[in-house]
């Protein structure tokens, strides 16, 4: 009873250790003072992936969103610029599994005892892992006042969409310093 109790909670370790979710990190000033900051301007892609103009829109909008919740005005003369970095590869991944067990029979003998030993399945999988780095800049003094970033994987053939660009943004800035006033 207890080898199949184990048995079942390495299997649940693992179905867990499959999904894998969007990661969040970031760091800040402790010096930077970020309830004086009253307006924001997000700056072009630079450097980035090349990205649809749709999710560039989705971006900005959740962006600007989580930002004039925290009580910012975007502006065109602001006190903060907003860089945002997005970066994707393509990870490429092979799985063999072999069966070495005895048979009767098999795809290339029909009848009599043997032995397999090749490789039996060979699949092949494809994944998209992304990472948007978003850089908050004091403009006058020109720091870093805080970064954040997501990275994770897009699990099958998932397309991005904007509900899942304003979920992962609002990830991001739940661990910005000034908590959301609306």
């Amino acid at each position: 009873m207890k080898f199949r109790n184990l048995i079942f909670f390495i299997a649940l370790i693992f179905s867990f250790q499959a999904c894998k979710t969007t990661e969040v990190y970031s760091d800040f000033d402790p010096n930077a003072k970020f309830d004086s900051y009253s307006n924001f301007m997000v700056l072009e892609y630079l450097k980035s992936t090349p990205i649809k103009e749709n999710t560039k829109k989705w971006l900005h909008s959740a962006i600007s969103t989580e930002l004039t919740n925290r009580g910012y005005n975007e502006n065109k003369s602001p006190d903060l610029l907003i860089k945002v970095m997005v970066k994707s590869k393509t990870k490429e991944t092979t799985a063999l599994t072999r069966n070495d067990n005895f048979y009767w029979g098999s795809d290339y003998y029909q009848y009599g005892w043997g032995i397999n030993t090749g490789v039996n399945r060979v699949k092949y999988d494809t994944q998209t892992e992304g990472t948007i780095i978003i850089d908050i800049i004091d403009r006058e003094k020109k720091e870093l006042i805080w970064q954040g970033r997501a990275s994770g994987a897009a699990k099958g053939s998932k397309k991005l969409s904007e509900k899942s660009v304003n979920k992962i943004i609002a990830k991001v800035f739940s661990t910005y310093p000034l908590a959301p006033t609306k």
